[in-house]
């Protein structure tokens, strides 16, 4: 018995398991898996033009199991660095970000439903079809881009295989992601109402911008205080109020307030002509 393709799976293995271990620079150890991992797998193709299994048992075991597992790992890797190098700063704009790259990873998974329903009731009737060199595939059910795959390395159906594996890893990694980043969301939360020892049962379920545009123009009026008052010391006890953190966004925000084209102060004047709009129709009962 050859047991290469064992040695070379538990290597293989190996060296992802690592990989995954790294989470402290998720982009460099995943760069640093896809460029070893495509060297490793080209040997594995040379070796397989050469090498015939002694039964068709142990060829099914290795295009069914084996490398559909290892060309996994190298599928989820590349999709790991195409999310992390475009995953934005800030928690909740990751939090939306990855919460969107779940959507559409359940949308892209494009394998017929045929396939899939019978690798996912772990079938094998037709395991000397799809998963033997031997047996010749259906022009008409095979994507153009696999008429080219050389029938020494590949039955075609191996590297759907691989394809709904890297999808599990994938879906499993983002809810992950999402899961630490709702985490951290509470965390931070809860330090914030702790830190001031106060906690409100109110809740701003405005935008973020419009309280902010509130905090500046008490600031100005110099309603609080006499007009002592820091203006991070007014957001910072705003934002208790209403559970929220605003001030790391202050002066960024009122830049952005500033900029606008139209009527900067668009929320306190709505604030005022809801005002006056109940007071008119008080008046008029």
């Amino acid at each position: 018995m050859n047991l290469y393709q064992y040695a070379f799976r538990d290597k293989f293995l190996e060296k992802s398991a690592l990989c995954e271990k790294k989470k402290k620079n998720r982009i460099k150890s995943s760069k640093e898996f896809i460029i070893w991992a495509e060297d490793k797998l080209n040997e594995l193709h040379e070796w397989l033009k050469k090498y015939n299994f002694e039964d068709e048992e142990t060829e099914i075991e290795f295009f069914k199991e084996i490398k559909p597992c290892l060309f996994s790992k190298l599928i989820f890797q590349k999709e790991v660095l195409r999310i992390e190098t475009r995953a934005p700063c800030g928690t909740k704009l990751s939090l939306r970000f990855f919460e969107e790259e779940l959507k559409q990873t359940a949308k892209n998974l494009k394998i017929d439903p045929e396939f899939y329903n019978y690798v996912r009731s772990h079938s094998n009737a037709r395991d000397h079809v799809y998963f033997t060199r031997k047996i010749k595939k259906d022009i008409l059910e095979i994507d153009c881009f696999h008429l080219c795959f050389d029938p020494k390395i590949s039955t075609y159906y191996d590297h759907k295989m691989a394809i709904i594996l890297a999808h599990d890893l994938l879906v499993n990694y983002i809810e992950n992601r999402i899961r630490k980043i709702k985490m951290k969301c509470k965390r931070k939360k809860k330090n914030y109402s702790e830190s001031v020892g106060i906690q409100s049962k109110l809740h701003w379920t405005r935008n973020k911008t419009e309280l902010i545009e509130l905090v500046y123009a008490m600031h100005f009026s110099k309603v609080i205080n006499n007009g002592n008052s820091d203006l991070k010391e007014i957001a910072k006890a705003v934002g208790l109020l209403f559970n929220i953190e605003i001030t790391d966004n202050l002066y960024r925000t009122f830049t952005d307030i500033k900029n606008r084209k139209n009527q900067g102060s668009k929320f306190i004047q709505s604030l005022a002509d809801n005002f006056q709009k109940k007071i008119t129709e008080e008046n008029s009962l």
